[in-house]
């Protein structure tokens, strides 16, 4: 499996993502704006629960609705994670009930090469 995103244990990770849903009334669809009980979390499968206190509450990004994002912290990364540097983890977007099984793969590591 190609994986293009890599947690680095040692810097803050943000999570982000566009999420759309069809409207009530026309069916057509469009930005899910106002949704307030997305997690983002950081699993060691597809569909597993997060590592450590890796899970967080999304939130909306003010001047782009439907963008949902949140930062994991270096400090529980770290803790959270080292043991798994070389491991592909998963980053799973979820709603209870309504979104599940969201995810990208992403590789951890210790360090990173500027660009």
């Amino acid at each position: 499996m190609a994986v293009s995103i890599r947690i680095n244990v040692k810097a803050d990770f943000l999570c982000q993502a566009d999420v759309t849903k069809p409207a009530t009334t026309t069916g057509i669809w469009g930005d899910a704006t106002g949704e307030t009980t997305f997690e983002w979390r950081i699993a060691l499968t597809k569909n597993g629960a997060a590592v450590g206190t890796l899970s967080a509450t999304a939130s909306e990004r003010s001047a782009d609705t439907g963008r949902y994002y949140t930062t994991f912290d270096k400090a529980d990364l770290t803790t959270a994670l080292t043991a798994y540097v070389g491991r592909i983890v998963y980053i799973i977007l979820a709603k209870s009930g309504d979104l599940d099984g969201l995810w990208w793969p992403a590789l951890v590591v210790d360090e990173q090469a500027g660009s």
